[in-house]
This record gives structure tokens, C-alpha cells and sequence, in this order.
């Protein structure tokens, strides 16, 4: 290959790295924050103090619970009771992020959609929670399940804001010998409602959620999918799926025969779940938990 050749190979490879490069920013992009649906943003920073924000997007009704670091909590996939402070070196040992979003959303019985949480496997200890917004740092450098473009679009969510635009909602603590246990089943009572998505609400879906071995489960989506505004009509054991492996997808049904529902759509993207059209017994929305069961027990 003379020079000219050399040259023009390495110009076309140059363009064709800057079309990839390209379309994979764009494509960050157009899946991002900046671009959601959602009228309320669920974000968790966690580290030696976690706190838990919800922001409503075009509003002003903002919310914010703080957590410490040696109360514990049900930990959804098996784990039974943790300590919060915890809650990252179980996170690196297993490497499973998500446990973070799962335990969270448990809690305040809403969908997480952001969390963040610092790279190191440090275990925190103590009783405060200090009430705080989030610094740069946390958004620029922590691990989080967004792209860079989220973080750009939810620092500037609070750009501006001071902590009087927030209200303070409080878990209730319960003694149990040594042990002082979050008591997330008071916090869905008392503060039922708080995390609704008015256009979840609006579409008045109804939901039927099937599972084969773990009630447990079944009631954890439950929770969160009523916290966020969306009525769960059913929670029925399945003898189909008993007879299925609890390997298989996660499915959501829609009795629809066009686009589905926003509420459709929300449930299978926080769950992980196939979306596929189906008519429901009951509801207009069926969950068939399969895998996500163990995942939620």
C-alpha cells in the first residue's frame, strides 16, 4: 500500500470512529434524563449519610428522607436484614448495584430511577442523619446507573434549589433489643400518595401481579407500583408458574391492541421485565414475576 492508499485508509477509519462515537453519544443522550416522561425524578446518594430525593420535574413539591448508618433493613434477593451503613460492601462483594435500588425502593415504596454511590468498600457506622443536597462530587464521581448526561441533567435539577424547597418526610425507627429496624410498613401508611406520578396516575391502569413460590415478593412490587400511583387490583399465586423455573423472564402483559401504556412501559423498564400484548383475568395489566421473584424476595 503506497502512501496516498495509507492515508486515505486512515481517514475513513478516523470518520467511521467519529460516526460511532457519535451515535453512541446521541444515542446516551436521547435516552437520558433530559428526555424522560416522568413528572417526578427518584434519585438515592448513598454513603455514610444516605439520603433519598424526589423531585417533582415541572413542580414544586419536592421530597427528602435521610437514613443512618446503623439502622438496618430487609434487603430484597435473600439477604434478609442489613445494616445501612453496610449496604456498599455488600453491593461490592456481590457486585450487584442494584441491591441498592431494590432495598431503597422497598423502603419508601417508590421506583428509584438514579442512584449513587462512592467506589470504595468502606463500612460506615453511626446515628446521624444530616439533612444536605448533593454535592458536584457525588454527581460527577460516584458509580450511578446513569450515563454522563444524566449526571449533567440532575445536578442541574438542583441547581439553585436550598434545602426550604424541600420537605422532610421521616421513617419511624423501631427497638428491637440491640437492633433499631426501619419501619418502612409505617412509612407506606403514613406517606401514601406523596410519590404518586400524576400521568401514571391519570391512565387509571389496573395490575395483577402473579407469582409461584414468594408472596414476600409479590408484595414488595406491589408496594412500589402503589406508591407510584398505580392500582394493583390482584396479587394471586400462579400455578403455571409454579410448574415454570423461576429462570425465566420477567414478563408484563397489556390488554391493548396499540402503543402501550406509560404505566405499561415504567413497570417493565424498573422490573426488567419483556413487555409483550395479552389479555388480563382481571386487570389491564398483568406481571408474571418469573426470575424477578427471587430477585424481590
Amino acid at each position: 500500500m503506497n502512501t496516498i492508499q495509507h492515508q486515505m485508509a486512515l481517514k475513513i477509519g478516523m470518520m467511521l470512529c467519529a460516526v460511532v462515537m457519535l451515535i453512541i453519544i446521541l444515542r446516551q443522550l436521547f435516552t437520558s434524563a433530559f428526555f424522560i416522561k416522568q413528572d417526578r425524578i427518584n434519585i438515592l446518594m448513598y454513603s455514610s449519610e444516605p439520603i433519598y430525593y424526589s423531585l417533582e420535574k415541572a413542580g414544586e413539591v419536592h421530597y427528602l428522607t435521610t437514613f443512618y448508618a446503623d439502622s438496618r433493613t430487609a434487603v430484597p434477593g435473600g439477604y434478609d436484614e442489613y445494616r445501612i451503613g453496610s449496604l456498599g460492601k455488600l453491593v461490592t462483594l456481590e457486585k450487584n448495584p442494584e441491591l441498592l435500588k431494590r432495598t431503597f425502593s422497598r423502603i419508601t415504596g417508590s421506583m428509584i430511577d438514579y442512584y449513587f454511590f462512592p467506589r470504595s468498600e468502606t463500612i460506615y457506622y453511626g446515628s446521624n442523619e444530616k439533612v444536605r443536597l448533593p454535592s458536584l462530587k457525588e454527581f460527577f464521581l460516584f458509580d450511578t446507573n446513569g450515563n454522563f448526561f444524566d449526571r449533567i441533567y440532575l445536578s442541574l435539577q438542583f441547581f439553585g434549589k436550598h434545602l426550604t424547597d424541600f420537605e422532610e418526610i421521616h421513617i419511624k425507627k423501631v427497638q428491637a433489643g440491640e437492633t433499631v429496624l426501619l419501619s418502612d410498613a409505617t412509612f407506606a401508611r403514613q406517606y401514601l400518595g406523596y410519590f404518586y406520578h400524576k400521568s401514571l396516575r391519570k391512565e387509571n391502569k389496573t395490575v395483577q401481579i402473579l407469582y409461584a413460590n414468594s408472596y414476600k415478593s409479590a408484595k414488595n412490587l406491589s408496594r412500589i407500583i402503589d406508591g407510584e400511583g398505580i392500582r394493583v387490583v390482584d396479587v394471586d399465586i400462579s400455578s403455571k408458574l409454579k410448574t415454570e423455573s423461576l429462570k425465566s423472564e420477567c414478563i408484563v402483559k397489556e390488554n391493548t391492541e396499540k402503543d402501550f401504556s406509560l404505566t405499561a412501559k415504567e413497570i417493565a423498564s424498573f422490573f426488567n421485565c419483556i413487555l409483550i400484548q395479552g389479555k388480563g383475568r382481571v386487570s389491564d395489566i398483568v406481571i408474571e414475576m418469573g426470575k424477578v421473584e427471587k430477585e424481590w424476595e
